[in-house]
């Protein structure tokens, strides 16, 4: 019972920390390392492991407790129990993710034989766990991919973003086309993926829409489109968009998209806001490379400060404060550390983590990074590098440790 309990908090820790600023490689692999203990235990446990894990899955439905059922089915490769996973996925739509973390979690060879027989169903749903586990092995359905692309719209959203995540150069007609859709998920991700592909206007104006937006897709579309935009045309919309008080975090956020040293002394005086201090300090880091806790740059939280509600009512994250995991930064220390660094860093020229926008930085930034400057290193890489998958920055940590290592650099030159 222990570990069925366990396992369940530690996957849910560990798909937040896929996306935290204090995650990098080597901390997310000894927390999958605590996770795969878990599991193990049930492994060994075997019917009784498996009762225990199923019990706890239909007394709470939460994605966790079906993660562990999921793993362990794939793993074992068992029909009966697999299908009984599906339909629970099905019929408890707030499980669903942790089926799709599963997915994700077993190797390859579990999913072999599988994935082609969900593509090939007569249920959108299981054509969606398919199109799924493909993205998450950045797998290529080859031939499958048109169907998918025309299938209905919770399936072809997915397919959508998979031509993207993969390079399909080739559905960039696809993409465009479906820039027009009605559905919203649709329209996003083939806004996203035409711009990993290589278009640029069109996806442009699509995208920004969605980050001026409060809605699901805000902080996605931000992250991608100021990375297309020319810096000029860049700054501009960020102006205008800061004649309105309410994008007031959206403005620090993107500041550290953006990448100019030139926006450091506004950062600056930005950490003299509570609301604002240490996300500022994030995009600091960010375009500086300064680790604020490991440089002695951090300080401690403002005596009054309470955090309030997330103000984005589709932000998944379950916690009242999104910055609780973000060093306060110290503003006097990092004003004096910016008089001495600043001729190092050439203004108008992108930087991130603490050098200018190259393909070796971001090589080396997949490599060393915090999970949110990795995830900014892998979106650069594959704009560099249209026809290339994009690095997979929610892999898990062996997965892409064995990439690394078989490869010089996560995209070759």
């Amino acid at each position: 019972m222990q570990h069925a309990e366990d396992a369940a908090f530690l996957w849910c820790m560990r798909d937040a920390a896929t996306d935290q600023p204090h995650y990098d490689l080597r901390r997310l692999a000894s927390l999958e390392e605590r996770l795969e203990a878990h599991i193990d235990g049930l492994r060994v446990a075997e019917d009784a492991g498996l009762e225990i894990a199923w019990a706890q899955a239909e007394q709470y439905g939460e994605p966790g407790e079906l993660f562990a059922i999921a793993t362990l089915a794939l793993e074992s490769r068992h029909g009966t129990m697999i299908e009984q996973v599906l339909r629970f996925a099905e019929s408890v739509p707030k499980s669903r993710r942790g089926l799709f973390g599963a997915l994700g979690w077993v190797s390859r060879d579990a999913l072999r034989g599988h994935v082609v027989t969900w593509l090939a169903s007569s249920s959108a749903f299981r054509r969606l766990v398919g199109v799924i586990a493909c993205s998450l092995h950045r797998a290529d359905p080859t031939t499958r991919m048109e169907n998918l692309l025309a299938d209905e719209p919770s399936v072809r959203a997915r397919a959508l973003r998979l031509a993207g995540e993969l390079g399909r150069i080739d559905l960039q007609r696809h993409a465009r086309v479906a820039l027009n859709q009605e559905d919203d998920a649709c329209r996003f991700w083939a806004a996203w993926s035409a711009a990993l592909l290589g278009e640029r206007l069109l996806p442009i104006a699509i995208l920004q829409a969605y980050a001026a937006a409060a809605g699901t897709y805000k902080w996605r579309a931000l992250d991608l489109v100021l990375r297309l935009m020319e810096r000029d045309a860049a700054i501009g919309w960020l102006r205008e968009l800061g004649r309105d008080p309410s994008h007031a975090r959206m403005l620090v956020v993107a500041a550290g998209v953006l990448g100019d040293p030139l926006v450091v002394p506004w950062l600056l005086q930005k950490m003299s806001v509570p609301t604002l201090a240490r996300v500022a300090g994030e995009s600091f880091s960010t375009i500086t490379g300064v680790d604020l806790s490991e440089q002695g740059l951090d300080d401690k939280p403002p005596a009054d400060f309470s955090a309030g509600p997330v103000d984005d009512p589709h932000d998944e994250s379950v916690t009242n404060d999104p910055d609780e995991n973000l060093a306060w930064p110290a503003a006097t220390k990092l004003e004096a550390w910016w008089e001495k660094m600043l001729e190092s860093f050439p203004a108008a020229v992108k930087h991130l983590k603490g050098s200018p926008l190259t393909q070796e930085n971001c090589n080396a930034v997949i490599r060393t990074g915090y999970q949110r400057q990795r995830r900014a290193a892998a979106y650069e890489l594959a704009l560099m590098n249209p026809g290339h998958p994009l690095w997979n920055w929610r892999a898990k940590s062996a997965v892409q440790a064995n990439q690394l290592r078989s490869s010089a650099q996560p995209l070759g030159s």
